[in-house]
């Protein structure tokens, strides 16, 4: 990926940031996991199946807390850069699959572009659902119904995810396919808004990392297609840091750029070019796992860990 396509990545992600209202986002909800729609006599719930309860953060996507059934879950709407690469990574596996009408038994390396960083969330989440691993995350709750208008080259192969045409933060380039997914809600706070907490809590959290690290090594192990996903270029990838260097001109504090210059300088010269990476093991990478998507649980545990956004190979 050459410098261009690398800025131009991060500046794409802003504009095809999803658009989409409550509203938009109920009907969604309704559309695709309520088969009964708003029937709200239904097994004698009184309240309706299904509810958006708020807007929640998000760097280039939109998630919605909402209820189904009385059931918290995350409704989460994908950027149009990644959404684009899960459709185009399906449509080129459905190409491979209609040369010759059966799965291709070609090198696993020739599938590098059949499957993407939705398709690595989807491995993921479902290899952290085996109990042996102990790590809570957000589960995937399948849709009842697919909606796409797009056909087998926009995964209808896969059961996990849909896509629908939304509006994006950019009208030039409104409406986008989007792929949509409903995960489980991971109950607790997060532990950047606790004001206080033991220190167990940490070691807890320390404890759950290297969990997540050997589950994540078995996925490598049994999961061909979850790492070659996982090998892609990402610009919060701290092997990247080189790339954020035409940033530094927007730091307005000249000491402050000094010291972030001085930092890249010495990442560039020690690490990259004098190859230390390669004393460092690889792996699939969390790659955010910080306060603010570590979720505590009454008892000031870890309950679960939350954001596979920035998750890459390194």
């Amino acid at each position: 990926m050459s410098d261009g396509d690398k800025t131009n990545d991060e500046v794409r992600r802003k504009l095809l940031k999803p658009k989409v209202t409550e509203e938009e986002a109920l009907s969604i909800l309704v559309d695709l996991y309520i088969p009964d729609g708003f029937d709200d006599d239904v097994n004698n719930v009184e309240l309706p199946r299904a509810q958006v309860i708020q807007a929640l953060d998000s760097y280039d996507d939109v998630n919605y807390l909402v209820k189904i059934d009385g059931t918290k879950a995350v409704l989460k709407i994908h950027n149009g850069v990644e959404s684009g690469q899960y459709i185009a990574a399906h449509a080129r596996k459905w190409a491979k699959l209609d040369e010759d009408d059966r799965p291709s038994n070609k090198d696993a390396s020739e599938s590098t572009t059949t499957s993407s960083i939705i398709d690595l969330h989807t491995a993921i989440f479902a290899h952290l659902a085996n109990p042996k691993y102990n790590v809570g995350t957000g589960q995937t709750i399948l849709p009842i119904k697919k909606s796409s208008s797009s056909g087998r080259e926009a995964g209808e192969d896969d059961t996990s995810v849909c896509i629908r045409e939304l509006s994006v933060v950019s009208s030039e380039h409104s409406p986008q396919q989007l792929v949509i997914r409903l995960q489980r809600y991971v109950d607790g706070t997060p532990l950047c808004s606790i004001p206080w907490f033991p220190i167990e809590t940490l070691l807890d959290a320390g404890a759950c990392l290297g969990r997540m690290c050997h589950a994540l090594d078995d996925l490598v192990a049994s999961n061909p297609d979850a790492l070659l996903a996982a090998k892609r270029y990402h610009a919060w990838d701290g092997r990247h840091l080189q790339d954020a260097r035409p940033y530094i001109v927007h730091i307005d504090d000249a000491d402050r750029r000094k010291l972030v210059t001085n930092v890249i300088d010495e990442f560039q010269r020690t690490i990259v070019v004098g190859e230390e990476w390669k004393k460092f093991r690889m792996g699939i990478n969390h790659g955010d796992f910080n306060d603010g998507n570590l979720i505590i649980g009454s008892d000031m545990k870890i309950s679960g860990v939350i954001d596979f956004g920035d998750t890459v190979y390194r």
